[in-house]
């Protein structure tokens, strides 16, 4: 059995990779996401830890412009 390699080296990639990260603000509803990264999102999702596994999540991708609409104001007004 090997042990993860802690050297500093070793950690740059992901530091690198956690240190570019930003929360989007106002996102545009023209502008469609590809699937395939819709399905990698859900995916990294699906894969994130939660506290001991004891929190269960569900994730609904809502791509219809007047769903989005009628859930809008249920959902403190958020624009995204």
């Amino acid at each position: 059995m090997t042990t993860p390699s802690t050297s500093a080296a070793a950690q740059q990639p992901l530091l690198h990779k956690l240190q570019w990260r930003y929360a989007a603000k106002k996102m545009n509803p023209q502008k469609a996401v590809p699937q395939d990264k819709v399905e990698r999102i859900l995916e990294a999702a699906r894969l994130a830890p939660t506290s001991s596994g004891l929190q269960p999540f569900e994730i609904i991708v809502v791509t219809d412009p007047a769903v989005r609409a009628r859930i809008q104001p249920i959902a403190w007004n958020q624009a995204q």
